[in-house]
């Protein structure tokens, strides 16, 4: 599953790119030539090939009949590539969560009790509408005995538990944010990713030969 936006607690469909502009590295962007029509263009401008002389090759080639008798048997020592590490698989697990009228005080007192770094904000009928992080609070004020309600971050980039963890790093550098909430196919909150997830993922090691 791709990157999600939820906002004000509810899924949306607009693309994640659009409300979360990227401003990572330049080297995660994706190349243009990601698709197959990207291959026609350089033919078509490096050698000047005639576009439909080009189509109506590929398209007689499509339309030739497949070859009979022939098995496909994978070469010997050709491996399929693992599936990578899912976000299933190193979320941090409950995710703590608090209500929305609940003063920046408070709210940095239970991020200090938890040893947290990000909570999610609830409405009254303890539905996810939003989440708030340290910075947010230090922003506004540690012993401030404002309400967070019109401070915390309404929307938010998600994912599903089966979502790869490199998509999820490459969301967290791009997008510059530093955790992503989980939620299931009944868009019900199961967890979050946070950068110190990832770091620790790193730093024992497991099984970083699925990581990319």
């Amino acid at each position: 599953m791709s990157l999600i936006i939820i906002d004000a607690g509810y899924r949306i469909q607009t693309p994640v790119e659009s409300q979360f502009p990227a401003q990572g590295i330049d080297g995660l962007t994706q190349a243009k030539a990601a698709h197959d029509a990207a291959g026609r263009e350089r033919r078509v401008d490096a050698d000047g090939e005639n576009f439909t002389h080009l189509l109506e090759a590929e398209n007689h080639a499509r339309s030739r009949p497949p070859p009979k008798d022939i098995v496909y048997e994978k070469p010997a020592g050709i491996q399929e590539r693992p599936r990578g590490i899912t976000a299933e698989q190193i979320m941090s697990q409950p995710v703590h969560t608090i209500p929305r009228e609940t003063t920046f005080q408070a709210t940095w007192d239970r991020m200090e009790v938890l040893g947290v770094g990000h909570l999610i904000t609830v409405d009254a009928d303890n539905k996810p509408v939003g989440i708030i992080s340290r910075s947010d609070v230090r922003e506004h004020g540690k012993n401030s005995p404002v309400s967070i309600a019109n401070f915390y971050s309404q929307q938010m980039i998600a994912a599903s538990p089966d979502t790869e963890a490199s998509l999820i790093a490459h969301a967290l550098v791009e997008h510059h944010i530093n955790a992503v909430p989980i939620f299931n196919n009944d868009e019900q909150l199961v967890g979050i990713v946070t950068r110190s997830d990832l770091l620790r993922l790193i730093i024992t090691g497991a099984h970083l030969e699925r990581w990319a």
